[in-house]
Formats: C-alpha cells, sequence, structure tokens
C-alpha cells in the first residue's frame, strides 16, 4: 500500500491480488454499455448503481473496505459516507480524457482485468510551489510538492482511491475492465454552536 500526497491530495494505491469469480465476470460482461462513436474513449456501463446485482456484492464489499481505510486512516474523518454512483468501463486500447468526478467526495478505481501497459493519470494545472509563486524552478527530484502529473501502472487487482475533484485521464494499451466508484458524506455534520450543522 501507498499513499501519495499529490498537491494536498492524498491518493491511496494498492495491488490487492483480486481475481474476479465466473460468476462476476459474467455480471459485467452482460451489462449495457454506452460507446462514443466519435471519441475513441472507453464503453461505460449504462447502469450507474452496479451493485444492485448481489452477484458483484464480494466486489462492493472489497471497495468499501478500502475506502473506509481511507476515509478513516489518511483522511482521518468520522463521517459517514453513502455509496452515491457505481459504474464499469471496458478498454480495448483507448484512453479516457481528462476528467474529475461531481457530486461526490470521495472516488475509487478498481481494475478487474488489465492486460498490457494501462496507466491513471492525475494532473494539476500548478505545482504546490506555484501556487505561491509562479516560477520555473529546476527540480532535483520529482516529488508530490513540485509534480504537475503523477501516474500509477494500473494492473489486475489495483485499486485506486482519491478524492474527486482531482483531475485524472488513462492511458489505456490492451484490455482493461474497470469498476467505478463515488462516495458522498451522510448523516450529521458540523455543529449548532458553530452554525454549521447540517443533516444529508
Amino acid at each position: 500500500m501507498s499513499i501519495v500526497v499529490f498537491n494536498g491530495s492524498p491518493i491511496f494505491f494498492l495491488n490487492t491480488g483480486f481475481k474476479l469469480n465466473k460468476e462476476e465476470e459474467e455480471s459485467i460482461i452482460k451489462l449495457n454499455y454506452r460507446k462514443d462513436k466519435f471519441l475513441d474513449e472507453p464503453d461505460i456501463s449504462e447502469e450507474m448503481s452496479l451493485f444492485k446485482n448481489k452477484k458483484l456484492k464480494r466486489i462492493k464489499n472489497i471497495i468499501f473496505n478500502y475506502v473506509e481505510e481511507y476515509k478513516n486512516n489518511v483522511l482521518q474523518i468520522e463521517d459517514k459516507l453513502r455509496l452515491v454512483h457505481s459504474w464499469a468501463t471496458v478498454n480495448n486500447n483507448t484512453n479516457h480524457r481528462m476528467h474529475a468526478h461531481k457530486n461526490s467526495l470521495i472516488s475509487c478505481s478498481f481494475y478487474l482485468k488489465s492486460e498490457g501497459n494501462n496507466k491513471i493519470i492525475f494532473k494539476k494545472e500548478k505545482t504546490v510551489l506555484q501556487k505561491c509563486h509562479y516560477l520555473d524552478y529546476t527540480i532535483k527530484e520529482y516529488n508530490g510538492y513540485n509534480s504537475q502529473t503523477w501516474s500509477f501502472d494500473t494492473e489486475q487487482g489495483s485499486i485506486v482511491i482519491f478524492l474527486s475533484d482531482l483531475h485524472h485521464e488513462s492511458i489505456n494499451k490492451g484490455n482493461k475492465v474497470m469498476i467505478g466508484t463515488n462516495y458522498f458524506i451522510t448523516g450529521k455534520i458540523g455543529n449548532k454552536k458553530n452554525y454549521t450543522y447540517l443533516e444529508i
């Protein structure tokens, strides 16, 4: 497991060694996928609540357990989380353009299959150093404070968890199947004393 603090934003990365069983694989393959005729993008499932399918419960639980670990031990917050989106993508030598995930707090990418040279790449317009003074520094060694991009090789079983506003893209040179999830906080947050109390 590794935690990279990229531009002040913590990214959790781990290769879990996970392998799909036949029932799970069939459930994912049988989904209806949306394909853009004009863009060389991954096929994305039309289903946004993937885990309504009980055959995918094992995957749901693995993802949620790691997201909870990220929330509790990395972000160090006690607020409860609610799953708001879950979907699948199928990539075959297709790239996924730079984007971020709106209407969520924490996002996760879980790679169920990954053949070839596949990467997820995070990007910021300015490094932490450049936020203060927009200079062209001479870098001794790249790290999360002086880099505009940070990438991870995504192999079968890799899981990546990050704050949803962090822009990212994927490069796929081979076949890849991924499940993505978004979470938002739920329940009682803030307090009445500071006039921040809210129920979500």
